[in-house]
């Protein structure tokens, strides 16, 4: 009798240290601030609740569309990377993640948040700080849209993501016009040079050159006629 009773009081103080080492896993409590000068209109929001992965609480929730936990211990994770992405990110923001520490402290991680940014919501969380008797691994993390559907939620502005710039215009072919007649983008319109050096006044006017020549012609054959007369056979002398 008095084993099994020590057995079921062995099982219990088990069933009591699960919920503590689990707590002890996930983030108790977060509070968003940041976003450019003033800060939030209302001020910081603070969020508590249960942040251990897979709970289904909103806490946990925000951590993981945050992309929290890949960059906080997880090594190897094919989501976090190795440099930020090109792309305007956009306001920046904050969320410091309290983490119980099991012994009645807790500790702080910092994370910061682009939730608008161009391609998706980007995330970083800074390497080597403190957190359950190690440190965060830390890294860049590419979220999906769902990270700024919650934190519009949660209080942040209604905004769109940024857009990528416009790509520039392909080159036109060489003398393209647009529907005003002026040169399109990127078309190779080449001025006007002229005749080129040496061309002759001939190419210049084509037209003036042409008769300059047909009156040359006719000026050697009246030449040539007039030649011809005076080689002829002249008038016998008496």
């Amino acid at each position: 009798m008095q084993r099994r009773a020590l057995a079921l009081l062995v099982l219990a103080l088990l069933l009591a240290a699960v919920p503590t080492a689990a707590q002890a896993k996930g983030a108790s409590a977060a509070t968003i601030s940041g976003g450019g000068p003033g800060g939030l209109p209302g001020g910081p929001i603070d969020i508590k609740g249960d942040g251990e992965p897979g709970s289904g609480g909103g806490l946990a929730n925000l951590a993981e569309e945050a992309g929290l936990f890949a960059v906080l211990f997880e090594g190897g994770s094919t989501a976090v990377l190795a440099a930020p992405p090109a792309g305007a990110r956009g306001p920046r923001y904050t969320i410091a993640w309290t983490f119980p520490d099991g012994s009645g402290g807790a500790d702080k991680v910092g994370q910061s948040v682009w939730p608008y940014a161009a391609g998706g919501p980007l995330t970083y969380l800074a390497p080597g700080q403190p957190v359950l008797d190690t440190t965060t691994r830390g890294g860049w993390y590419r979220a999906g849209d769902d990270l700024r559907r919650s934190l519009i939620a949660l209080g942040l502005p209604r905004r769109q993501p940024v857009p990528f710039p416009a790509p520039a215009p392909a080159p036109g072919p060489a003398g393209a016009v647009d529907s005003q007649g002026r040169p399109a983008p990127g078309s190779a319109t080449l001025p006007h040079r002229g005749a080129e050096p040496g061309a002759g006044w001939l190419q210049a006017a084509p037209g003036a050159g042409l008769l300059v020549v047909v009156a040359a012609l006719v000026v050697a054959a009246a030449v040539v006629l007039t030649l011809r007369r005076r080689s002829g056979p002249g008038t016998a002398a008496r």
